[in-house]
């Protein structure tokens, strides 16, 4: 009887096993929520909604793409960083709210690399330093001898103190032995506006904001952050072959968990997105929205991340936006 009784419960064990390992082979079974911590129409949106659609495909559930603003982006990565660590709730995540804001920002209370789990790393959006139109610089090293000359006299719009734009000429100025005045906006917009109407000498955002005013001839640009030129305006230099080669904060966005996720759900999400990121058709939609496709895993990504974070620190250090 020993026999049958051991017998017995060897097939329940079995079983029960069994019964574990499809319940782990059914991920994902119902609808992800990726979580956008911005308002609509940001880049962060913007660029889930290009992939969205495709890994939705792939995985043969609906992804819904769910809106989670406030705080500058801190609210939606709480939230899920809090969420269960079952794989059905992921974050668009970006350098403000992943790297910056957790240095500088009391309400970050997380630490990135301890409670988010980087999956894949999709685009990033180039940064350009401008100048208005009659503008005496007609080149990035006659501004930055300027700049060295004249120290402080040099006022660079930012859509914020500590925003990735603020961090970037920041980096520039430290990497070039400079210093200019930063004059802080509520948004990239309005630096721009007064970059129009004479009131800074410079900003350093995206090429997506500025293009506009660029195409119009009212703003020039001096280099963008690109690895090489930018094909819908390859008269605008990069930064590295002007002998600026400097890791600059251009925004990026990936995709995230909670840290804790388990391994069997990161290996049916990990290829799926790399699967994603890769089609042709989604990197052609990304590159007609003015985005550069980077694909990185997520040993890549972490390494990345943990890199930005120390020049984040550094800048921050220096300029006492350290959180107190």
């Amino acid at each position: 009887m020993r026999w049958q009784f051991f017998l017995l419960v060897l097939g329940l064990v079995f079983f029960v096993s069994l019964g574990g390992i499809q319940a782990q082979e059914k991920y994902p079974n119902r609808p992800i929520e990726l979580v956008v911590p911005m308002t609509p129409g940001g880049v962060g949106d913007i660029t889930v909604r290009i992939y969205s659609e495709e890994l939705s495909r792939v995985l043969n559930v609906p992804i819904t793409v769910v809106n989670r603003a406030g705080g500058a982006g801190i609210q939606g990565t709480s939230y899920v960083i809090r969420a269960k660590k079952d794989g059905y709730t992921l974050l668009a995540g970006s350098v403000t709210f992943v790297v910056i804001l957790p240095i500088i920002s009391k309400e970050a209370t997380y630490d990135p690399l301890k409670d988010l789990v980087p999956i894949g790393h999709f685009v990033y959006v180039p940064n350009v330093l401008t100048v208005k139109n009659d503008s005496p610089f007609q080149t990035l090293n006659e501004l930055i001898e300027y700049a060295r000359k004249n120290p402080g006299k040099l006022k660079y719009g930012t859509s914020g103190i500590g925003s990735a734009d603020y961090f970037n000429v920041e980096i520039l100025c430290s990497k070039t032995n400079t210093k200019m005045t930063a004059i802080p906006f509520k948004g990239g917009g309005e630096a721009l506006v007064s970059l129009l109407g004479g009131h800074v000498d410079l900003t350093f955002q995206t090429l997506a904001t500025n293009s506009p005013q660029i195409k119009a001839g009212k703003i020039r640009a001096l280099a963008i952050t690109s690895k090489t030129r930018s094909p819908d305006f390859p008269n605008i230099p990069t930064t590295a072959e002007l002998g600026h080669p400097y890791p600059f904060l251009d925004p990026w966005v990936g995709v995230f968990g909670p840290a804790g996720l388990p391994q069997p759900v990161l290996n049916v999400l990990v290829p799926a997105l790399e699967k994603v990121f890769k089609n042709p058709e989604v990197v052609g939609r990304a590159t007609k929205a003015a985005l550069i496709v980077e694909y990185k895993d997520p040993e890549e990504f972490r390494k990345f991340i943990e890199s930005q974070i120390q020049i984040v620190e550094k800048i921050a250090q220096d300029a006492n936006l350290i959180k107190k």
